[in-house]
């Protein structure tokens, strides 16, 4: 109850300051880069990267970004190759200068910016999942997770009696810590569902708990509010309607094979209750969806619907482009396969091994990766001055990918769509058992990309070559 007495008045206490608009500013003192780039929030919430500004040095050789608002924001900030995360607050400064190889904050509020970015909060991975994987009451997660909440808490704390951060900005930060560990709370239990349905009632009740306690319409939209806005009206709402008996998890194995799914998360996104909310979430899961280079076309019809729900929405404008990428895609995969694509005649073939042995004679490099993976798609644009190093070495291209039989028709768009010239397998369920057991790099499952070398005299020479975008390490590696 005191916590959610507190959320309220974090709420009133922001909402005071909407009447008027003041400027903030973000300055950076360095002569190490040509530019800065500002993310910025549209209406409220991040959208990727689809707001950034890219800052040039003035002739005071600062980069200088400056911002009226009405209410705190959160922004990042990219320098070269470093992202800081930074707060905005109406009518204060931030002031970032390069010290050594690291950037450091000044100003009143430093060492919180500090705390904010020095803070270690891993991803929500499955190896993060997996701590949690045995907690099968609510008290065995409260205690897991109350230690790490009070340990932010307390150096927060610690900051606050040395008057090292102001009252506004103490706010902020303590916002921060309860509403991540409202996420982490939300993606423990739903996580759940996956495993076992129904979840344990106490566990619901934790989950219900801690929504009503740290609720999405708080004005100032925290560094996770995207993530806990998804977990809370899409995996939530799902375990409602799984458990109502409304639809299986048949059901949604059958929607993702039609192309269906999307349509279906949507409309639990969009009912949302608090249409500001709704209208955020689902403009963020349209983005996020299709950033994801999967190029669903029902992608297309869910944003044609986002602009029916929510007309005149500031998000139209940057979800555009991104859907009309999804329409670029299906127009090309119309066309004929090219051909330079080869496909590896033996699809039973049950390991890499056996592969590899029928390939001797010739040096290939080995791109392990699937349609549903976009960090392995996204290195796709560097495949131009990879196949030129390749052909230059001698090396052939061979692409293995781990999608399911049902997705061959989805595997041989994206080579058309890619233009992935080479040498094309799609593993079978043995092949997969047998890299996963033997040459991938995690320990009991496969994560890609992954890039492999083989020679001439069918010898496996690494199972961790660099990747595309590594060129020049690439390079390296084949000339020793």
């Amino acid at each position: 109850m005191k916590q959610f007495i507190f959320s309220l008045c974090l709420l009133f206490c922001i909402s005071c300051t909407k009447e008027e608009e003041k400027p903030a500013s973000i300055k950076v003192k360095t002569d190490a880069i040509a530019f800065i780039e500002v993310r910025t929030p549209i209406d409220g919430i991040t959208l990727w990267n689809n707001k950034t500004d890219t800052i040039y040095a003035n002739d005071e050789n600062e980069f200088l970004f400056t911002k009226n608002i009405k209410i705190p924001e959160f922004v990042s900030i990219q320098i070269g190759d470093q992202r800081l995360k930074s707060i905005l607050l109406p009518g204060k400064d931030v002031t970032i200068t390069s010290l050594d190889s690291a950037y450091v904050f000044e100003g009143t509020n430093k060492a919180g910016m500090q705390f904010f970015n020095d803070v270690d909060r891993p991803y929500f991975s499955m190896t993060e999942s997996n701590k949690f994987r045995n907690d099968t009451t609510a008290v065995q997660i409260e205690e897991k997770i109350k230690p790490l909440k009070a340990a932010e808490l307390e150096k927060l704390q610690t900051l606050v009696e040395a008057k090292e951060i102001d009252a506004d900005f103490e706010t902020i930060l303590k916002q921060e810590i309860n509403y991540f560990y409202a996420l982490r709370i939300s993606q423990i239990v739903t996580v759940k569902q996956y495993a076992k349905t129904p979840i344990a009632d106490d566990l619901i009740a934790l989950l219900e708990k801690t929504v009503q306690e740290y609720p999405l319409t708080t004005t100032y939209k925290t560094s996770t509010w995207n993530k806990y806005a998804e977990t809370v009206l899409r995996e939530k709402a799902l375990y409602e309607v799984l458990t109502s008996g409304t639809i299986t998890k048949d059901t949604l194995q059958n929607y993702y094979l039609k192309d269906k799914l999307h349509p279906f998360y949507y409309n639990l996104i969009s009912s949302y209750k608090d249409k500001a909310v709704a209208e955020k979430a689902s403009a963020n899961y349209i983005i996020g969806e299709a950033k994801q280079t999967k190029f669903e076309k029902s992608l297309i019809s869910v944003y044609e619907q986002f602009q029916i729900d929510f007309p005149n929405s500031p998000y139209e404008s940057y979800l555009a482009p991104d859907i009309q990428k999804i329409r670029d895609y299906h127009e090309k995969i119309s066309g004929n396969m090219p051909t330079n694509v080869k496909f590896y005649e033996n699809e039973n073939v049950a390991s890499l091994n056996d592969l590899i042995a029928d390939l001797k004679g010739e040096k290939y490099y080995i791109d392990l990766w699937a349609t549903w993976c976009s960090p392995c798609k996204r290195e796709f644009k560097h495949n131009d001055v990879l196949n030129a190093l390749l052909k230059e070495k001698g090396y052939k291209k061979l692409y293995i990918s781990l999608d399911k039989p049902e997705q061959r028709t989805k595997w041989e768009q994206d080579i058309k769509y890619f233009e992935l010239g080479g040498l094309h397998l799609l593993a079978s369920k043995e092949f997969f058992a047998d890299f996963e057991a033997n040459h991938s790099l995690a320990n009991g499952y496969i994560t890609i990309p992954q890039y492999l070398i083989i020679d001439k005299k069918g010898n496996l020479v690494t199972n961790d070559a660099p990747r595309p975008s590594q060129i020049e390490k690439l390079r390296a590696f084949l000339e020793k």
